[in-house]
Formats: C-alpha cells, structure tokens, sequence
C-alpha cells in the first residue's frame, strides 16, 4: 500500500520504517530538510535500534520516498498518516498548530481527488480535537465532507523509545477512532498478521485511550516512588516489597478497580490509607499523591450528592447501602455519606439493599451506621417496587436489571447508574452513569 506520513519525528520515521519492512511503499514528508534528506539517502534522522537498517533495506528496494512537498506525497496515496508534534504551551495545553496545518496542506492537496486516501491521525490529541479543530480544517481546506467524501481515523501509538520497533510489532492493542462505522476498515487491514487485541471506538474515546495510558504510567511510577519512600525510612527494602506486590495478578497487576464507579469505603482502604499518611507525616516523609487521594474520594461523594440535588427531587431511591454487595458491612460507606446528605437537604430516602438487616447489625458496623443514619430502619424497603414513586433512583449496587431501569424511565423516573447495568441504551433520557 501507498502511504504518506506527515512529521518525520520519533513516531513518523519508527512507524516508516515498520510499514517499509512489512512492504509497504512509503513518502515521509517534513518541512525540515535535512530529514529529508536523510530519508532519501537512505538514513535515519533518528537513534533507535533497528531503525536504520530497515530504513536502509526501505530505500534500497525503492519504496522509501522523502519530500518537504505535501503534493508529492499525496500523488496516488491511498493513505495518509499525521504524525507531527503535539507539544506542550506554557499553560500546560497542547499546541495543535502543526496538525492543524498538515490537515489544511493535505486537505488543499485533495480538492479535486476523486478517491482521496484515508486521513489517519496518529497525533497525540486532547479528547474532542478530531472532531472539534481537525476535521473542521480538512473540510474547509478541501471542500470535501468527512464521513461521504473522506474518511478520518484516530489511530493513537503505543511507542517507548528505546523499544519502538518491538512495540510496534507486538502492540498491546490496536486502536482506531472512527468517524463512521467501517471508516478504519483500510487501516486495519496494514495489522492483519499482528496479534493484538483490536478496538473500534469513536473518535473521542480512542483519543482519551491514548491520555488513559500515559496518565496511568504516571500514575505508577509516582505510587512506586512515595511508597519506597516510606518503606525507607524504617529499613524496609522496597524492591523486595514490589516483587511481591507486582507477582498478584489476580487483584494488583489486573483489571480489578480500574473502571469508573463511585467512592471506595469499607473497614479497610480508607483506614489503612489513613495510618500510613499519619506514619508519612511523622517520618516525615513527603507523599503528595497518596496525600490527595481522600480529597479526591471525598470529592465523589460531593459530587454525586450535588448532580442528585440538580434534579431537585422530593423523593430518592437508593439500590444499595453497604460498601459494596453481597455484605452488610457500612463501615465508611460512601453511599452512607451520600443518604446522610440527602436526608439533611429534607429529601424522603428509601433505600433498597437485601443485605442490610438492621437487626442483626453488631459492633462497630453498628455503631457506624447508627451514628449517621439514627433510624434506618425506616429507610429501608424490602422490595424494588418499593421505590416505582421515587423522583431520582441511583443504583450503587448491581440488584437490578435493564427491564427494571426501561420502566422507571417510562415512570418518569430519573436513573442514575453508578455500576453499569448491561443493557441499557445510552445516551437515553432520565439515564446517565457516573462517567457517561
């Protein structure tokens, strides 16, 4: 196949050099001229391992093509990828000015083709940028509409410097935001000997996928730092702790507490987190991230509370009180939080959990619950039907199913699923999620 990669960056010349070796035909284009001319002789403007020799191989062959020229490039392309710079501004934004103007260069190139290639971004973009500024530029630059004249996919990379080549044949997973349905179909069909798990998603969400991942990282590297951190202020070798921590694939290494829901609770996280902040304090020991993470926890309980406010209810159903299913534990309960404030707004709860038995609560569960919610009892319904007059029911445990949530919408009942029943379609009215 014919392909065009605008931007012959670090991403640009390692995904040339992968499509020259499985055979592929490809130009880089770059406004820089001694990448180009790199390219055309043959050479790499950049040091990653195996890059030059497939490069040189590319060359060697005839199918490696360089030029500042976007027209020489798109000359009898069937597809082009968009692989220029996102860097950051001093507000911490990103600068699209280099997408932006390799979509309004390729877009004035096409203006009379008559089967223009398939405009794929491989760009790290904020989410909302394809549909919002990209295609905006392509269509006006070209005079063509994308979804009927030309197609546009979000095709994010998933490249370590240093282990490029490798990551580009064996990928975690291949990612195509499409405009339309099918709009990927000619991209995917570069992958059809990669084994890798394949995404189709709109535009948005591959956008986001690519964010989801770097945040992650971050994420990782800073939890591994503060926490050898703490562990060496008593003589605890940390290496030794992660080795352990990292060999449970069942619930660290996994995809268990890694979806979107609501607040974590219990007798257990929200305890021990508390002590080692206590035991960081005193050390001391500077432990930023695992400082903010109850603001951020206390900060769904705020918000849930107020988008159930929006809807200015008298009446609230809740499906599940205890921190989690199937236990009657509510021992630092978020759902506790959000009933307590609810019923401090003067709003009628009534809450549905077949768990929670008030006369068999015992000890500090007990004590617990009874000190912020004095007359549960009164509370609880023993059935769903129970909450059909309900103005707003929010679903915090998975008791219910999407026959259930259709009729409270027929009702008039305004649903607000926390877990993700299956079956509901979204977006539907008197339906939102905690994170759709």
């Amino acid at each position: 196949m014919k392909i065009s990669i605008f931007g012959m960056g670090y991403v640009g010349v390692v995904s040339a050099a992968c499509l020259l070796r499985d055979g592929h035909e490809i130009t880089g284009v770059d406004p820089v001229g001694e990448k180009i001319d790199d390219l055309a002789n043959g050479r790499t403007p950049i040091q990653e391992p195996k890059v030059a020799e497939m490069l040189s191989a590319g060359h060697q062959a005839g199918r490696l093509h360089a030029t500042t020229q976007p027209s020489e490039a798109l000359d009898g392309c069937q597809m082009v990828w968009v692989c220029v710079g996102t860097p950051s501004l001093h507000d911490g934004g990103i600068n699209t000015a280099s997408v932006e103007a390799a979509a309004r260069q390729i877009g004035a190139c096409l203006r009379d083709a008559t089967d223009p290639p398939l405009f794929v971004l491989r760009s790290t973009c904020l989410p909302g940028t394809t549909q919002r500024l990209i295609i905006p530029c392509l269509e006006e630059s070209s005079g063509l509409k994308v979804g009927k004249d030309l197609d546009v996919v979000f095709h994010p990379e998933f490249l370590r410097e240093g282990t490029a080549v490798h990551d580009f044949d064996n990928p975690p997973k291949i990612v195509a935001g499409e405009v339309r349905p099918g709009a990927a179909d000619r991209l995917m069909s570069i992958y059809e000997q990669y084994q890798a798990p394949r995404h189709r998603l709109e535009l948005g969400e591959a956008e986001m996928v690519k964010y989801c991942d770097n945040l992650f990282h971050a994420v990782k590297v800073t939890f591994a730092n503060e926490v050898g951190a703490i562990a060496r202020t008593v003589g605890v070798d940390a290496r030794r702790v992660a080795d352990v921590f990292c060999s449970d694939t069942k619930l660290n290494i996994s995809t268990y507490y890694l979806r979107p829901g609501f607040a974590f609770g219990g007798s257990c996280l929200p305890k021990d987190l508390r002590a080692i902040l206590r035991y960081a304090s005193l050390a001391p020991v500077r432990v930023p991230m695992l400082d903010a993470i109850m603001e951020s926890n206390e900060l769904q309980v705020e918000t849930l509370t107020a988008r159930l406010l929006a809807h200015r209810p008298k009446s609230v159903g809740m499906v599940g009180l205890a921190f989690k299913p199937d236990t009657d534990d509510m021992r630092e309960s978020p759902y506790v939080k959000v009933a307590k404030r609810l019923i401090g707004e003067g709003i009628t709860l009534r809450i549905y959990d077949p768990g929670v038995h008030p006369d068999r609560l015992i000890g500090s569960n007990k004590e617990a619950v009874q000190a912020a919610l004095r007359h549960l009892e009164a509370l609880l319904v023993t059935s769903l039907e129970c909450l059909d007059d309900c103005d707003v029911i929010v679903i915090n445990h998975r008791a219910v199913d999407a026959a259930r949530i259709t009729g409270w919408q027929a009702a008039g009942i305004h649903v607000i699923d926390l877990v993700g029943i299956a079956g509901v379609a979204r977006p539907s009215d008197r339906y939102e999620g905690i994170a759709w």
